[in-house]
C-alpha cells in the first residue's frame, strides 16, 4: 500500500466513529427526560414562572410513544380532599410524537390529557440538545395573562 494510500483509509478510519456518533434528533431524544425548569415566555417579552419549584417528566420511546407530566407548588386554593383532584398546577398528557430532523422539532398529538380541551390536538415544539440537556420551546398558546411560548428545560435521566 502506497503511503497515500495508507492516509486515505486513515482518515477514513477516523470519520467513521464521529459519523457514527452523530445520530438524528429522532435517535436523540428517546429516553426518559427529568424537568429542571419550565418558563412561560409572553408576546410582552416577560418571563413567568408560573409553577413554583417545577418537577416532571417526559419521555420519549423508539416507537414515536411519549407522556409528559410537570407538577408545580402546590397551592391551598386547590385543596380538596378528593384525591383525584391536583392541588397543584399540573400539564399531564400522552400521545404520539413526529420529528422533523431538518427543522428540529418535535410534533406531539395528544390523545388524552389533564386539561380536556387538548385532547386530540398536535402542537409543536422547537428543540434544542447539548450533550444531556434538553430544552423544548413550545408553540403559542393562551391563558388569563395573554400569549406566550411555554420553555422546558430538561435532563437526561440516566439508564440503570
Amino acid at each position: 500500500m502506497t503511503p497515500r494510500n495508507l492516509l486515505l483509509v486513515g482518515g477514513l478510519a477516523c470519520a467513521l466513529p464521529a459519523a457514527a456518533m452523530a445520530q438524528s434528533l429522532g435517535s436523540a431524544i428517546v429516553g426518559s427526560w427529568a424537568v429542571t425548569t419550565v418558563a412561560d415566555q409572553y408576546e410582552t417579552g416577560k418571563t413567568i414562572n408560573n409553577w413554583g419549584t417545577v418537577k416532571g417528566n417526559v419521555s420519549f420511546d423508539a416507537n414515536g410513544r411519549f407522556t409528559q407530566i410537570l407538577v408545580g407548588d402546590p397551592q391551598s386554593a386547590l385543596k380538596s380532599p378528593d384525591p383525584r383532584k391536583p392541588d397543584a398546577p399540573v400539564v399531564a398528557y400522552y400521545g404520539t410524537y413526529t420529528v422533523n430532523d431538518g427543522a428540529k422539532t418535535v410534533s406531539f398529538t395528544i390523545e388524552a390529557a389533564a386539561w380536556s380541551p387538548r385532547a386530540g390536538t398536535t402542537n409543536t415544539s422547537s428543540v434544542e440538545i447539548n450533550g444531556d440537556v434538553m430544552t423544548l420551546h413550545g408553540a403559542a398558546r393562551k391563558d388569563q395573562i395573554g400569549t406566550f411560548r411555554p420553555r422546558v428545560e430538561l435532563k437526561r435521566v440516566p439508564r440503570l
